[in-house]
């Protein structure tokens, strides 16, 4: 079943919605998905229990989930969620403090929805220099920001540096708007500081198809829609990457947290990361939403070096 896979990417980009048309016909798909589900089936009242595996399929625990994630050599660690599950905010806290408190190096903290335009003020947060409401009105925030709000407390607290990897939304737009190349222009300016090397790297073709396959089960078979989407998404992954390699040099462990569709399978963010720090060992590990928590699917296996699928219909 392809829908669990595709749900994670849709929240991905229902945040890109401020330049992405996709989002309308997103929304009415989830919707329209959560009501059947509920409609056939019985929904229980609390969570089902998260299930753990190795990306080829074999179950373990979450003791070992963790261990192995901690004894990992990865230098970055990359956690793909989608971005309404609570049950995934959770886990990655787990992770972080797992990570932070058993490598004696020194471990950072890296958010997607936050910008390289507030990282002044997150970091003035972080140090005690401005309150909560100062932090939250400068730093534009996502919607949901109190789901990310306590790993950024646990930095806060034990000193922690923490990283606002991803390009302010105007850029996207841009991109959206006249393609990618139309950002060369900035590559000699102010601007370029907010941005990946220019000109970034377009999408691959397997993370390309990938995205028409999402497209396709949105509805839309025109072959010309997703090129500019590609372009902003891509911007995105590398402004990401970019981001998380030059954190490598202040910190010996960057835990990244973003939506799995830019890590899956090892495309995107992954993809432009490696290019920009290679030879860098690199962990991914998706929190996967799913109907069936028994086991990995064909289209789940894989996904990540580690899965952890939850429940679905707690959404």
């Amino acid at each position: 079943m392809i829908f669990p896979l595709v749900f994670g990417s849709i929240t991905c980009f229902n945040r890109l919605s401020s330049f992405n048309p996709i989002s309308k016909v997103v929304k009415f798909s989830v919707k329209n998905h959560l009501n059947q589900s509920s409609n056939s089936r019985n929904m229980s009242t609390s969570p089902r229990e998260t299930t753990y595996f190795v990306g080829s399929g074999s179950q373990i625990d979450k003791e070992d989930f963790l261990n192995r994630i901690a004894a990992s050599k990865a230098r970055v660690i990359m956690l793909g969620e989608n971005h309404e599950d609570k049950v995934a905010h959770k886990l990655e806290l787990d992770i972080l403090k797992k990570i932070s408190l058993t490598r004696e190096n020194r471990t950072g903290l890296s958010l997607e929805f936050y910008d390289r335009e507030s990282q002044s003020v997150m970091n003035e947060y972080l140090g005690g220099l401005v309150d909560l409401e100062t932090f939250l009105g400068d730093a534009r925030p996502p919607g949901n920001y109190e789901d990310y709000q306590p790993m950024l407390e646990y930095c806060k607290e034990k000193n922690l540096p923490a990283l606002a990897s991803n390009c302010p939304r105007r850029y996207t737009r841009m991109v959206s708007k006249n393609g990618r190349d139309f950002l060369n222009q900035l590559s000699n300016t102010s601007s370029s500081q907010w941005l990946p090397p220019l000109p970034y790297s377009g999408a691959s073709d397997a993370y390309t198809q990938n995205f028409i396959k999402i497209m396709r089960h949105m509805g839309n078979n025109n072959p010309n829609v997703p090129t500019k989407m590609l372009d902003a998404q891509s911007l995105w992954d590398a402004t990401m990457a970019h981001s998380v390699s030059g954190f490598l040099n202040k910190v010996d462990t960057v835990v990244h947290v973003t939506g799995y569709f830019h890590i899956q399978h090892k495309l995107g963010t992954v993809e432009h990361f490696l290019r920009y720090a290679p030879g860098v060992d690199l962990l991914t590990v998706v929190i996967l939403p799913s109907e069936n928590l028994d086991s990995l699917n064909d289209e789940q296996k894989n996904i990540g070096d580690l899965v952890a699928l939850t429940d679905l219909d707690a959404l």
